[in-house]
């Protein structure tokens, strides 16, 4: 896997890919919302969202967090790093997770990695791999939308997943 890389502002709406092999060390830290993704498991979910916190020894636990009908719901699982950086093995907690390791990638984020964050999901015998846009607020403002598509259909590995992205729910009072 390539290192992931930041994106730089380069005039108004546009962004240009910095290769980098660090992310910022506080990149994932704190709660991020699933904004646009490609993923269908979001279309049945609303609110989605996932709270990175580092642990002891490099490892990162991971709540991914969404309601169905008014109700909560809570992944919880660990990031393991992995050889190339910004990738990760997820593993859940639950014996019905633990069974269905995920492998993820951060492949851009801001170049403060403060507003917003790319991933790229490998597939698993669950779920097809696809792509998040994840910020910390819940909405994407729209020239950051356009600037991450302008410079992720340069990305061969991102360019399939871009026709695809749609935004989830949010309520507004979240």
């Amino acid at each position: 896997m390539p290192s992931p890389f930041l994106l730089f502002p380069d005039g108004p709406g546009r962004l240009s890919p910095v290769e980098t092999d660090t992310l910022p060390p506080t990149a994932l830290n704190g709660t991020w919302f699933v904004t646009r993704t490609s993923l269908p498991l979001w279309r049945a979910l609303d609110n989605p969202s996932i709270t990175y916190a580092p642990l002891p020894g490099g490892q990162v636990s991971d709540t991914v967090r969404a309601t169905r009908r008014g109700r909560e719901r809570l992944i919880c699982g660990l990031d393991t790093p992995l050889s190339t950086p910004g990738a990760f093995e997820w593993r859940g907690v639950t014996p019905l997770t633990r069974l269905a390791p995920s492998r993820w990638e951060v492949l851009a984020c801001d170049p403060a990695g403060a507003r917003w964050l790319v991933t790229l999901f490998a597939a698993t015998p669950f779920t097809p791999a696809g792509l998040d846009f994840c910020t910390r607020e819940p909405w994407l403002l729209p020239d950051d939308e356009l600037a991450l598509h302008r410079a992720l259909a340069g990305v061969e590995r991102a360019a399939p997943y871009l026709p695809r992205l749609f935004a989830p729910r949010h309520d507004a009072a979240r």
